[in-house]
């Protein structure tokens, strides 16, 4: 299994000689510009997580709650298996 980068981004606010300012920060080390507004850090922080690469079917979280992980994040806990059941409704599709 390969080692997991968590992702978890913030918009964090500072101070500067104008005023206060706003930066997006994330776990992963990568840091967005500093903002006057908020607007612009949060539009930095949906970008970088727009960037990540999608997390393959068999590696989605099925209780990111419990499980403490997001969704642009793999999950441990639940990669590679397989549910429990599975129930088709009347038109044959299937649901969860």
């Amino acid at each position: 299994m390969s080692t997991v980068v968590r992702h978890r981004p913030v918009v964090a606010s500072g101070a500067d000689t104008v005023g206060r300012t706003y930066q997006m920060r994330c776990t992963c080390g990568r840091t967005g510009d500093v903002h006057q507004v908020r607007s612009l850090a949060r539009m930095d922080l949906e970008r970088h997580i727009t960037t990540l690469p999608l997390v393959p079917a068999r590696q989605q979280c099925r209780d990111p709650q419990r499980h403490d992980c997001r969704e642009w994040e793999p999950c441990a806990l639940c990669e590679g298996q397989e549910p429990l059941f599975t129930l088709t409704g009347p038109t044959g599709e299937e649901t969860a």
